[in-house]
């Protein structure tokens, strides 16, 4: 007997009627957005992703006060990236272990009261170069724990065929929050009232992010894989795990040495020499600086746009390797920049095209790997892919100093982008055929 139509055998529901709105969206995403979980985690979302974006102009801006060498801000940078390197594997494991959403509660929490705390250093004149890399690094901790839950959490709030829409969705925020509209109100509260202010917005976003966490309804841990001992095994033992899965797939232990140098490449030029051009070569002032990222933030908004509307492209392995290769090639035309209009357009290119790679990755990584490894097969990729960024930042300032900051960035820019396509030629890469699920 062939099965029934949805709603019995006198055929099917009556569809419900949809709001003018959704009646312009694709059927998919209005499906998304009826799901109570998944609209609560991506409001809170978006409220802590504007906060970001302010926390990347203000500290590159407060750093820049008080010290005008590349080299602090370096520092800075690589005390936010090294206790995520070093920890994120066993963030990876807890969120495989417990409950996602409180693993991500709690980081918020932790988050907003360290970049609080920040501000509230700032506003009484007291921060001081070590003050700012240690509350940074306990920034930093608290997101080796929630990047990978954060990772994880989607596939199991929503259907499978709807996880493109939910991360088209989220790379469709990311960039008009924290690349846009973020950059841009945090260049504004500087000009007004320096970067104190602007601290404690970012802190409280992470409250309000936290608060939304906490309106969820608790879901269990993730089921552990067939065979497995749930706590009583070893996070060594659960990270060999991962670690097997993920070298037995061509695409994924290549997309993951890839990105990791191409972030050698983008993450210290980006986060130390961009504003260093901007404010000693450029002469301007926090506006371009929160007018580059709001650039950046547009072309990670065509990426996601286009996903969320038309879908994953096909070829899904080429795709991501060409766009993060023309990803880092645009930091070539940012070493030739004569004014800061220049680098708007190659702002653009930049992070749309890691948006767009980022994209089609994160939903090929969540539809093809199982769901109880995802945490730790996510916390791999963040931690191979950014290893070497704390290394980027904290050289890229000696570096500069010794070859100029124009001449880093070109160079960076086509070393990178050239590994990062020479990557396709690695057997078995392409075949999209090939699943991690098998």
């Amino acid at each position: 007997m062939p099965p029934q139509e949805p709603g019995g055998p006198t055929g099917p529901e009556p569809a419900r009627p949809r709001s003018r709105v959704r009646r312009l969206l694709p059927d998919r995403l209005s499906q998304l957005f009826e799901v109570r979980e998944f609209v609560l985690l991506w409001s809170g979302s978006t409220v802590s992703l504007v906060g970001d974006g302010v926390y990347f102009v203000a500290i590159a801006w407060e750093v820049y006060r008080l010290y005008n060498a590349p080299t602090a801000l370096g520092v800075v940078s690589a005390a936010f990236g090294l206790p995520q390197v070093l920890l994120l594997l066993l963030g990876g494991v807890v969120s495989d272990r417990l409950d996602r959403r409180r693993v991500m509660l709690y980081g918020n929490a932790v988050s907003g009261l360290a970049i609080g705390a920040l501000g509230v250093l700032v506003l009484l004149r007291l921060a001081n170069l070590a003050d700012i890399v240690g509350l940074v690094a306990v920034y930093g901790l608290s997101q080796a724990f929630f990047l990978p839950a954060s990772r994880a959490i989607v596939p199991s709030l929503v259907e499978t065929e709807l996880l493109p829409q939910a991360m088209a969705v989220e790379q469709f925020v990311s960039p008009i929050t924290q690349s846009l509209l973020g950059p841009a109100l945090g260049g504004l509260l500087i000009a007004a009232g320096g970067t104190g202010p602007a601290f404690l917005i970012d802190g409280a976003s992470f409250f309000v992010a936290a608060a939304t966490l906490a309106a969820m309804r608790p879901a269990p841990a993730p089921a552990p894989a067939e065979g497995a001992q749930g706590a009583s095994r070893s996070v060594l033992s659960e990270a060999r795990e991962a670690l097997h899965l993920v070298r037995s797939v061509p695409w994924i232990w290549a997309g993951i040495a890839a990105a990791g140098l191409a972030n050698i490449a983008l993450t210290g030029p980006l986060a130390v020499l961009v504003p260093y051009l901007i404010k000693y070569r450029l002469h301007a002032g926090p506006q371009t600086l929160g007018l580059a990222g709001a650039c950046g933030g547009l072309g990670a908004l065509s990426a996601a746009a286009f996903v969320a509307w038309r879908g994953i492209p096909r070829h899904q392995v080429v795709w991501i390797f060409s766009v993060w290769a023309v990803a880092t090639a645009a930091l070539i035309p940012m070493g030739l920049a004569r004014s800061g209009w220049q680098l708007f357009p190659c702002m653009f290119l930049t992070l749309g095209g890691v948006s767009f790679g980022n994209l089609i990755w994160f939903a090929r990584m969540a539809a093809q790997v199982p769901g109880q490894m995802l945490g730790r097969v996510s916390s791999l990729d963040l931690t191979v892919s950014f290893s070497l960024t704390p290394v980027s930042n904290a050289a890229t300032g000696p570096v500069a100093g010794a070859l100029g900051a124009r001449l880093v960035l070109v160079l960076a820019g086509a070393l990178a982008s050239v590994v990062t396509l020479a990557f396709l030629a690695v057997p078995g890469v392409t075949r999209d055929r090939e699943r991690a699920r098998d």
